[in-house]
């Protein structure tokens, strides 16, 4: 078996490694509370940094005018804003850097004839919701800036789903440049379950979109106790005036009932999935990515429990959002597998 790596692959790599990049730099600046600190969108002069005391005077002056600053770090120095606003910029110095990594590259490639036409669409969407993620970004921001704290839950749950969907086409366009030159089906996923893997990874990128909710809301600080909910089955909710589907998305103590709950119904598919393999005499030794997703897996659960009897730790969160970007990554790939060998039996 061998496999041809060319530039137009090695670019497709370069762009899934840079976007999980992106990912972990955004998740670290929500945790650590930087994401209100440049309170405008420039898109080309924004690439500037401060570079003398005048300019930070003047940046920190935009900031003490949003209520976070006035209402929560109303004591905060010029030093330490300067810590956030690195967090900040360097985010959306990234986001600027993975479109000139897009552009730039796919422009060269497209002029010498480098990319197969089955590709342009693929290609050509990945670019346009680059663009629009840029626009979520902002627009995120702007929800927190006037008349609250914190950015809105739901425009946070917006730019973290655009961010995996983009992530998403970007790896499976990579894989099907990889799969394609493979001969034999030594590497193909043992299964012609194609319907249970792209169940798993629908289920996983419900969850992590949803995760969004719990970190737009801090509903994950509600409790450090688990299963139980400080001593009970389901939590407790007093007071409520909201009803119906919306408390799925305002209600701190639903949205992590059903985080959790969600999290135990991805298990049992997981030991459904290995169920079916052993039922199936698939000999699981052999199928290496699904064993390392079993790991992986077991992992993350792990990752949520310390999260939640440690308060949600910067480290262990950021532990936790990268654990599931590996999570989405390892579904893609095995539901892609899981294709392919389908369409090989079909043919035999």
């Amino acid at each position: 078996m061998t496999v041809k790596i060319n530039i137009f692959s090695i670019w497709l790599l370069s762009l899934t490694l840079s976007i999980c990049s992106i990912i972990l730099i955004g998740g670290y600046t929500r945790i650590s509370d930087s994401g209100l600190s440049i309170t405008e969108w420039l898109p080309i002069s924004g690439i500037m940094y401060p570079t003398n005391e005048t300019q930070w005077q003047i940046e920190f002056g935009k900031y003490q005018t949003i209520d976070e600053f006035m209402l929560v770090n109303s004591a905060m120095t010029l030093n330490e804003f300067k810590i956030i606003y690195f967090w900040e910029w360097f985010h959306r110095f990234f986001a600027r850097l993975i479109g000139v990594l897009y552009l730039i590259p796919l422009i060269y490639l497209l002029a010498k004839k480098q990319i197969h036409k089955k590709y342009f669409i693929r290609l050509f969407i990945i670019g346009f919701l680059l663009g629009v993620q840029a626009i979520i970004g902002w627009y995120m921001v702007k929800s927190g800036l006037v008349g609250r704290v914190d950015v809105s839950q739901y425009r946070l749950a917006m730019h973290l789903t655009m961010a995996f969907i983009i992530l998403g086409i970007t790896f499976q366009t990579l894989l099907d440049t990889g799969i394609s030159q493979i001969k034999g089906n030594s590497f193909y996923l043992k299964s012609n379950n194609e319907f249970l893997f792209l169940l798993l990874l629908l289920f996983i990128f419900f969850q992590i979109a949803y995760g969004a909710f719990v970190s737009g809301t801090h509903s994950g600080l509600l409790y450090n106790t688990w299963p139980m909910y400080d001593g009970y089955i389901f939590p407790l909710i007093e007071n409520n005036s909201l009803r119906g589907i919306i408390n799925f998305f305002e209600t701190g103590e639903y949205i992590i009932f059903l985080h959790r709950s969600f999290a135990i119904l991805l298990l049992f598919i997981v030991i459904y999935i290995n169920y079916v393999f052993f039922k199936n005499n698939c000999k699981i030794n052999k199928n290496y990515l699904f064993i390392f997703f079993n790991i992986i897996f077991l992992f993350q659960i792990l990752l949520g429990i310390l999260m939640t009897f440690q308060n949600i730790p910067w480290h262990l969160a950021l532990a936790h959002q990268g654990n599931a970007i590996v999570l989405f990554l390892i579904s893609i790939s095995m539901w892609m597998l899981s294709k392919k060998s389908l369409q090989n039996n079909n043919l035999s």
